[in-house]
């Protein structure tokens, strides 16, 4: 980041995974969930981060949660958000990620309460290590699987981090709409992978469907497999989606 803060294409491409002369286009999709651009303002960003220890905080929390865990080895990547973008801070609050199997994304600004970067950190590194005990390959993961994975990694947020430190996605559904758009829209296309455009659109909200409604959802549905079965986080990390889903579910 010291040498290529100015050439995020470059940083891009030392992922590990990356082809060689992917990059830029790799650059493209992370800036989706919030990399940043290089700016003064994100200079700026870069530099508080730095001055402020985070990429020892993070080296603290993966040793605690692997451990935990009993999670794999990752490679984790911290860039700066793009704190020139309002509407993003705002719906993020400052902080966001994306994790792939191997390879975990942090998208930073500081924080002024350090639950939150303990919160997000818990859950894309659950993301990762459920991902590491299905075995399954990602384009393989069915719409199921994706609102599983969603609702399990926000319920090991509330158990470790506490309530307050949801997201808003948790609580902007009434159980109606809920109830309404997973009988319309989810409930048939559970089987559909990721390979179906529609996994998207219905995981992330898009079109018709109000945005993160899947996540929504995924959160709904461990909420109520806790009411009707013992529930644990390490035992879950490696519990079959189908198995997860209580029978009548919004019925």
């Amino acid at each position: 980041m010291d040498d290529s803060f100015y050439d995020p294409e470059e940083l891009c491409s030392k992922s590990r995974g990356v082809s060689s002369g992917k990059g830029n286009g790799f650059y493209k999709y992370l800036k989706n969930f919030g990399m940043y651009q290089p700016s003064f303002v994100n200079k700026n960003i870069f530099e508080e981060l730095k001055k402020a220890l985070y990429w020892q905080k993070v080296e603290k929390l993966y040793q605690k949660y692997k451990k935990l865990w009993n999670g794999p080895e990752v490679n984790i990547y911290i860039f700066p958000i793009n704190g020139a973008n309002r509407s993003l801070m705002r719906e993020t609050h400052g902080k966001s990620g994306l994790t792939f199997e191997k390879n975990l994304y942090l998208f930073l600004s500081p924080l002024q309460d350090q639950k939150e970067l303990e919160a997000l950190f818990i859950h894309e590194y659950h993301h990762a290590t459920r991902m590491h005990n299905l075995s399954k390959q990602p384009l393989d993961y069915t719409l199921l699987d994706s609102l599983i994975l969603e609702g399990l990694a926000e319920h090991a947020v509330e158990e470790y981090c506490g309530e307050k430190y949801l997201a808003e996605w948790t609580r902007g559904y009434s159980d109606k709409q809920l109830k309404r758009f997973w009988h319309s829209d989810f409930k048939e296309r559970l089987s559909i992978d990721r390979r179906n455009w529609m996994h998207d659109d219905l995981l992330f909200g898009r079109k018709f469907v109000p945005r993160m409604m899947g996540y929504a959802i995924g959160y709904k549905i461990i909420s109520e497999y806790k009411k009707h079965h013992p529930f644990t986080i390490q035992k879950t990390l490696s519990e079959s989606s189908k198995s997860l889903l209580i029978d009548n579910f919004l019925e």
